[in-house]
């Protein structure tokens, strides 16, 4: 028994018994019977009540004793000693559950919260807390040097901002985590897109594919590429002239270009006259050939420092040998052969 308590019940008792014997001479005489003063009192002098009998009897009971009589803070009553109403069973479980402390496990990603004051192993409620849960199943939102986390296939589902941790491989050639419009390329081996720093495909109109001919060709923006022109006809066009003693212009090189011709010296005729004859078959005088304009077929392109003919047809044979002149023979009516002339020469004066 605990020895407080026992003292406790003792003070109690010896105080009763003194205001009993206190009291006791305002009693009748035959209360005197019971009261006897020490030392003259033998050992059957009084009868003491025994005190231990009560607390015995609630101690076996599984009752506690409680000055107060009542529980402490967070401790349920539930039960009392019928012989001494301080001897109480106090439980604080009880407590708990009848105060809202009836959660005893969560599923993650929530976990217990608030646990009661007095037995811990029961909680008000279930709380969610992601960052927790991805810890302990795994997951981190920090990485070594180095290292950083998957983009996609390694986050976490309750929090994307942890994941697990990945060493990058590095874009390939001509890419760069930057996005940029000229499209992707794979990924950096951490499921970061690497984007193209340059145009990797072919300036419009042309292709990766050689048509032949002489339409040429260019590079794509990287410079990885050989990109074709559409097949243009190859052609060699005429050199420019030089030494133009009588100035020059610009004339057609034959293959759509230009290039510098000589201007034909002017000279003054010598009153000189044709005998030539009309008609496409041509005609000579003082040994002068004639063509006929319709001969441009056969001569234009290839006479020299005559642009009337060029202009006239399409043609372009070979006329190295021969050589065109204004040189103020009169045929059919008309003076000269060259372009600065009326402009309506019919026949051409070739050597």
């Amino acid at each position: 028994m605990n020895n407080t308590m026992l003292h406790m019940k003792l003070n109690s008792a010896v105080s009763v018994l003194a205001v009993a014997a206190a009291f006791s001479v305002f009693l009748p005489s035959p209360a005197y019977s019971g009261i006897c003063f020490l030392p003259d009192c033998d050992e059957k002098g009084i009868d003491f009540p025994d005190i231990n009998i009560d607390t015995k009897y609630c101690e076996d009971k599984g009752y506690t004793y409680y000055p107060t009589g009542e529980c402490p803070q967070y401790y349920a009553k539930v039960g009392q000693c019928n012989r001494d109403d301080h001897y109480l069973k106090c439980d604080a479980k009880t407590w708990c559950e009848q105060n809202g402390y009836n959660t005893t496990s969560c599923s993650i990603p929530k976990y217990v919260d608030q646990p009661c004051p007095s037995y811990g192993s029961l909680y008000k409620q279930c709380k969610t807390d992601n960052q927790r849960a991805c810890r302990d199943t795994g997951y981190t939102n920090s990485c070594p040097s180095g290292q950083k986390l998957k983009k996609n296939s390694g986050r976490c589902a309750y929090d994307s901002s942890y994941g697990t941790c990945c060493r990058p491989s590095g874009c390939p050639s001509y890419t760069s985590l930057t996005y940029s419009s000229y499209g992707s390329n794979g990924t950096d081996g951490c499921e970061y897109t690497c984007y193209y720093t340059c145009n990797m495909n072919c300036p419009s109109g042309t292709s990766t594919s050689n048509p032949g001919g002489c339409g040429g060709s260019t590079r794509n923006g990287c410079g990885t590429k050989t990109c074709y022109y559409p097949y243009k006809s190859c052609c060699t066009p005429y050199s420019s002239e030089s030494g133009c003693s009588c100035g020059s212009y610009s004339c057609s090189d034959g293959c759509g270009g230009t290039r510098t011709c000589c201007s034909t010296c002017s000279s003054s005729s010598g009153g000189g006259s044709s005998s030539g004859s009309g008609g496409n078959s041509g005609g000579s005088s003082g040994g002068v050939i004639w063509r006929h304009v319709s001969c441009c077929d056969d001569v234009g392109y290839g006479c020299l420092n005559y642009d009337f003919c060029k202009s006239y047809k399409g043609g372009k044979p070979d006329c190295s040998s021969i050589r065109c002149e204004t040189n103020g023979y009169s045929v059919g009516g008309f003076s000269g052969c060259g372009p600065y002339s009326s402009g309506y020469a019919a026949y051409l004066s070739c050597l």
